[in-house]
């Protein structure tokens, strides 16, 4: 998790131009003093009343306020992360203070002006983070009011971390599809998998769209006459749902090399947990081994994938996990399609899944080098010339239904 530095300051503190206020009050007295100037010490303790009195009232006013964090969905790497704070005056009287939110190395200010009693506003920016993690934030509430010349700062309540998801890679989906089919094994496995399909059962009607529900599932004609999103309604899915378990390995001594391969293994889960849920449209169950809070579930919407997604984003890696039992995934593995993504080749970890679920997990890893997918590439990142193109689509593509004109 990266935190923000740490900054001890007293509550109080002088401005650079109350700095050279106070010299020049410092001077008044003490010439005054000297010459025996009344009126020039009569200035110089007004000047220094104006200090004081500058003080109390940048407390009370930064004092007077509150900082609220919305926690917003988990940001992707690569994508622009949106901040929003809510700043709420407690008071009855106007309050104006000043916003320093920090995330990681990344900070913002805002200046909150006369902010009316009882009355919120909303601070906003966004960030763009190039690396998944877990970003510690602080804000601190601060105010100079009315002089300028003494600032009184204090921290707010601490708010949810920002969670930043492996950025996905590109899948080429009738790839993925045909390596499901062609490595599921023999038997009852084999005909389950030649289950998972684009294609929807048979429809039952058409109704009014739903928050949740998948856009390949428009029925545009319908949505044309009505003048209203509409969408197809199936009496069964024939797809499968999805079982990932994500070995996020890491030997005791990694080599960079092996570190590349995690954050590569990382962002594939992610690939196949957001394509899974986009294209096929059903329920999603995403284990992190090592994770605590075991499995997540997740429906086939942006709100719940990125949800279940979360503990990928402050994987660390290690040695050694314990194999999750049968009902750590909360529903039957014998109607499920079971992947298991790994950093290393040819991982223990598959076997000791089958023993403890007796159930069989389909591995793939980054040194697998899957032909239907492909790493991320973020700004800095740069292609290797070495592979061949295919055709791939990102991972939140739509997928026109054939029946749809």
């Amino acid at each position: 998790m990266s935190k923000p530095s740490e900054r001890k300051t007293p509550p109080l503190v002088l401005t650079a131009e109350g700095k050279t206020w106070v010299w020049v009050t410092t001077l008044l007295i003490a010439l005054g003093w000297y010459k025996t100037i009344n009126l020039v010490l009569l200035l110089g303790y007004l000047m220094f009343a104006l200090v004081v009195l500058n003080g109390f009232l940048a407390r009370r006013h930064a004092r007077r306020v509150a900082v609220q964090r919305d926690a917003g969905l988990p940001s992707i790497a690569g994508e622009e992360a949106s901040i929003r704070l809510t700043v709420t005056n407690l008071a009855r009287r106007s309050a104006t203070v000043t916003i320093e939110d920090r995330a990681g190395d990344e900070n913002a200010t805002w200046l909150v002006h006369r902010l009316a009693g009882q009355d919120s506003t909303t601070c906003s920016t966004r960030h763009r983070f190039q690396a998944r993690g877990r970003f510690a934030t602080q804000t601190r509430v601060s105010s100079s009011f009315p002089f300028g010349l003494l600032k009184y700062e204090a921290l707010a309540n601490p708010g949810p971390d920002l969670v930043i998801l492996p950025a996905p890679g590109l899948v080429d989906i009738d790839g993925m599809q045909r390596w499901l089919k062609h490595t599921g094994g023999t038997g009852r496995a084999r005909k389950l998998l030649r289950r998972v399909t684009t294609d929807q059962a048979e429809v039952r009607g058409v109704r009014p769209f739903r928050p949740g529900d998948a856009i390949r599932s428009v029925h545009w004609r319908s949505t044309a006459r009505r003048r209203e999103l509409m969408v197809r309604e199936y009496d069964v899915a024939p797809s499968l749902d999805l079982v990932l378990v994500v070995e996020p390995w890491l030997p005791a001594n990694p080599t960079p090399r092996q570190r590349e391969d995690l954050e590569t293994a990382l962002s594939l889960a992610v690939t196949i947990v957001k394509t899974w849920s986009r294209v096929y449209g059903t329920t999603v169950v995403v284990a992190v081994a090592g994770a605590r809070g075991g499995s997540r579930i997740a429906t086939p919407n942006r709100v719940a994938v990125r949800a279940a997604l979360e503990p990928l984003a402050g994987v660390t890696g290690e040695t050694a996990f314990q194999p999750f039992g049968a009902n750590a995934f909360g529903r039957s593995l014998a109607r499920a399609v079971r992947v298991l993504v790994t950093s290393r080749s040819s991982s223990p970890y598959a076997d000791a899944l089958r023993q403890s679920t007796g159930r069989a997990f389909l591995a793939v890893s980054p040194a697998d080098h899957p032909p239907w997918f492909r790493v991320p590439v973020i700004e800095s990142s740069t292609t290797n010339p070495g592979i061949s193109p295919v055709p791939l689509l990102p991972s939140d593509a739509q997928v026109e239904h054939p029946d749809i004109k």
